[in-house]
């Protein structure tokens, strides 16, 4: 197991499952969209999941728009960005071929992952990519990683969701 997902484990933030799950879907190069509010994980979570892609993959942080020119790369590490139109960037990293994306969904950053995931099929055409939305939850006062939903598109343009709970 990567020594920065153990840690997680360790700490009783995500299951085994949970991180075989992930490691598995980073492997595959698999998109991790963060959802939660900032004192329930996604943080540290974010965090490792940049860290573990950086370790094993060709990664750019994208900071804006230019950043997603650069296509010779796995994945685009998007962490909350303020001053820009986050929903946007995300969109248009989710349209560019062949290249996966992590981010996070929080209150600072809200919009809708399905809608964007259905607007991009519609624009491109394309749905041989796979969401993995990570979210988190306060359960007893600690923040742990409640719930995994698998996300794709069908032929029809249809989102499909599988969840992988706690």
């Amino acid at each position: 197991m990567n020594p920065m997902i153990k840690r997680l484990f360790d700490q009783g933030f995500l299951t085994e499952e949970q991180a075989n799950y992930i490691e598995e879907a980073l492997a595959k190069k698999e998109s991790l969209i963060v959802s939660g509010h900032r004192g329930w994980g996604t943080r540290p979570l974010i965090a490792t999941l940049m860290a573990a892609a950086k370790a094993s993959h060709k990664t750019i942080q994208v900071k804006g728009f230019d950043d997603l020119n650069n296509t010779d790369v796995d994945y685009f590490m998007i962490p909350g960005i303020s001053d820009i139109d986050f929903e946007k960037l995300v969109k248009d990293a989710m349209a560019t071929p062949n290249v996966s994306l992590i981010t996070i969904k929080d209150p600072e950053h809200p919009y809708s992952i399905f809608k964007l995931v259905r607007e991009v099929y519609k624009e491109t055409g394309d749905n041989s990519k796979v969401y993995h939305i990570l979210e988190c939850a306060k359960v007893d006062n600690e923040p742990i990683l409640a719930k995994i939903t698998k996300t794709t598109v069908d032929e029809n343009g249809r989102v499909k969701k599988e969840d992988l709970k706690r």
